[in-house]
């Protein structure tokens, strides 16, 4: 089979394309025939050597849909999709012909996606599902999403009205306001020309937000903390390179009362993410959830570099997968 591999750390040229052979399974495993696997900007990272504990040679990828083609009898020709923090960083991933997997692993594909928009949204949706768990959104709350039309927060923001909350969601470019109300955001905000706390205070009639989700960090956080009603939570998921230390004014932070949640979904395998996505799939079948409006670009294995290369550069609007 062909699969992607990473011998050395480095910039996507110094990915491999090889000719490998199938993965053998073993008990409580399944072989799975891969049609489409999603390129995150992780994927990217771990390509570079920015991820911790990834061993090589090893073949990165953890977005994945395809169809079970060996193992457990009862399975075999189930369309599947999933996800998971540990394949491609310690455990081979999806940008192969053919991916191993335990059986408890799989979760059945809801009927409303293709392959390639089940292969290229685990990353995200599990991600904002996450952070809506941590900070326990309820139903009538409202959510603010930093960076409401990226991956991660068009999830959040599709997860949180599906759940019944009102979102406030950011934008940078006042052509991003029509694609964020597309999705699901009920107030705009453009960061271009408001700042960000007098904005959710004159949207909220001065109370400021139950929940914020921060696809952004560094300096942002300040100014979310002071967006948040009384012990509203905020949840962080990232951080730019240059400011992986951030500073806030402590005193109204703890009168607030405020809560600070850190979620990591690569701290969970690809059977505790298809746990997530099996809750998820009702939304996609009942169109309360729905793939990216911009598309997925895919791309055959030979290609590989080039995919990565584009998400590297972010020179493709919407996703980009692999579909060998």
């Amino acid at each position: 089979m062909l699969a992607v591999r990473i011998e050395r750390f480095g910039p996507p040229s110094e990915l491999k394309i090889q000719t490998l052979p199938e993965p053998d399974i073993v008990a409580d495993e399944v072989l799975i025939q891969v049609h489409a696997a999603g390129i995150n900007p992780s994927d990217v990272k771990n390509v570079a050597g920015n991820m911790l504990h990834t061993t090589l040679p090893r073949t990165p990828g953890r977005d994945f849909a395809g169809v079970v083609v060996a193992g457990a009898t009862d399975l075999i020709g189930t369309a599947v999709w999933g996800t998971g923090g540990d394949i491609g960083f310690t455990r081979d991933g999806s940008h192969a012909a053919y991916l191993a997997l335990p059986k408890a692993a799989i979760c059945p594909k809801p009927q409303a996606l293709s392959m390639v928009e089940a292969g290229s949204i685990g990353v995200t949706y599990v991600t904002a599902w996450l952070c809506l768990d941590a900070a326990q959104l309820k139903a009538g709350e409202t959510l603010l999403v930093i960076g409401s039309t990226g991956g991660v927060g068009s999830a959040a923001v599709q997860i949180a009205k599906w759940r019944g909350a009102t979102v406030i969601g950011t934008v940078r470019k006042v052509s991003d306001g029509a694609l964020a109300q597309a999705i699901g955001v009920d107030v705009v905000i453009n960061l271009a020309g408001q700042a960000l706390p007098d904005a959710v205070k004159a949207a909220t009639q001065g109370q400021g937000v139950a929940v914020i989700v921060d696809t952004v960090g560094g300096s942002m956080v300040e100014l979310c903390l002071q967006a948040l009603q009384h012990r509203g939570r905020l949840v962080e998921i990232s951080s730019p390179a240059q400011e992986r230390r951030v500073t806030f004014d402590l005193i109204d932070f703890y009168h607030q009362e405020a809560r600070l949640l850190g979620v990591d979904s690569r701290a969970l395998d690809v059977i505790a993410c298809a746990e997530i996505l099996r809750q998820l799939a009702p939304g996609f079948e009942s169109k309360a959830l729905r793939p990216p409006t911009a598309g997925v670009q895919g791309y055959p294995l030979q290609d590989a570099i080039v995919a990565y290369e584009q998400v590297l550069n972010r020179a493709v609007k919407g996703r980009v997968a692999l579909t060998p």
